[in-house]
């Protein structure tokens, strides 16, 4: 019954706002944005640590104002994921500026897949729509809400582009994973998440963090390649950029490997996150640590001022 009346509610919630104009919608998330901001600003403790950690050299001064613009981005993206499907949207992800394209097909030519590692943006449901869009054959490992109501809509939304992007569990075993290869798949896999149970040890901001194995293990027992994908806004258009992961030969299957392979990864991502720290959606997420944030204080000037 909770399930039911939490997807009644999203429903409800969803039908209300899509009677609104794109814009209004926009602007109404901004200033949900800026009042959890100043009234609720969820999880600041972790956001300000994980800045905190890709700047070291930035001060509370210069924090804080980058983060109010997060919080502002961080409620768009909600607004977003419900309107993806209104023509205004659809067309910015049709008129995406496309780098790295010709690398993707050239992997896809060899006909053992593709491992295409990303990380958590602020526009990844215009991600996955692009690929569907685009009609690329794509298998998205995504973790699956506890609301299976909820679930199945969002799943069912992304099929509204297209029927090329499938969903594998992250909870599947790695012969799934494997068989979306073999069927010369686009397999996107999300690197900026913290595996402490069964993870590799890698540096991330010059800190450790416990990655998914994943990655290395399908390359080494595939060989299929390792690609990025990073994916933002600029001047008001959506980018997408692929590249290839240049990786050396191994020959064998072990721990130093399967962490070499993961930091070769992992790192293209550093760059991009420092130039738009606003769009990166895992800076909520509890990525160096599970717990042990110190509690942050703000004063007026903090809050709006920044």
């Amino acid at each position: 019954m909770k399930h039911k009346l939490e997807y009644i509610a999203l429903r409800t919630i969803i039908f209300f706002i899509n009677l609104l104009p794109v814009p209004v919608i926009l602007w109404f998330s901004g200033m949900l944005g800026r009042l959890a901001w100043v009234i609720f600003p969820y999880r600041l403790d972790v956001a300000y640590e994980n800045l905190s950690n890709v700047f070291p050299e930035m001060g509370k001064d210069k924090i804080f104002p980058l983060l109010k613009k997060t919080y502002c981005q961080f409620a768009k993206t909600f607004g977003l994921i419900f309107i993806l499907h209104r023509k205004a949207l659809i067309k910015l992800v049709e008129d995406a500026q496309i780098s790295g394209l010709d690398k993707i097909q050239q992997e896809l030519e060899k006909g053992k897949g593709v491992i295409l590692t990303t990380y958590h943006g602020c526009w990844f449901e215009a991600y996955f729509a692009w690929f569907n869009l685009n009609g690329l054959p794509t298998s998205l490992i995504y973790q699956k809400q506890a609301n299976k109501l909820s679930d199945d809509y969002f799943v069912g939304q992304r099929g509204r582009y297209g029927s090329s992007l499938e969903h594998i569990h992250s909870q599947s075993k790695m012969a799934a994973y494997q068989e979306a290869l073999e069927r010369n798949r686009l397999l996107i896999i999300s690197l900026d998440q913290n595996y402490t149970d069964n993870g590799t040890p890698i540096q991330f901001f010059n800190k450790e963090l416990s990655c998914a194995k994943g990655t290395a293990l399908l390359h080494l027992r595939t060989g299929a390649p390792v690609m990025t994908s990073v994916y933002y806004m600029k001047d008001n258009k959506l980018h997408i950029d692929f590249d290839t992961v240049d990786l050396p030969e191994y020959t064998e299957i072990n721990d130093d490997n399967i962490a070499d392979i993961s930091q070769r990864a992992i790192i293209w991502y550093e760059p991009w996150i420092r130039k738009y720290p606003e769009q990166w959606f895992s800076l909520f997420h509890r990525l160096w640590k599970k717990k042990g944030y110190t509690q942050i204080k703000r004063n007026l000037g903090d809050i709006f001022l920044s």
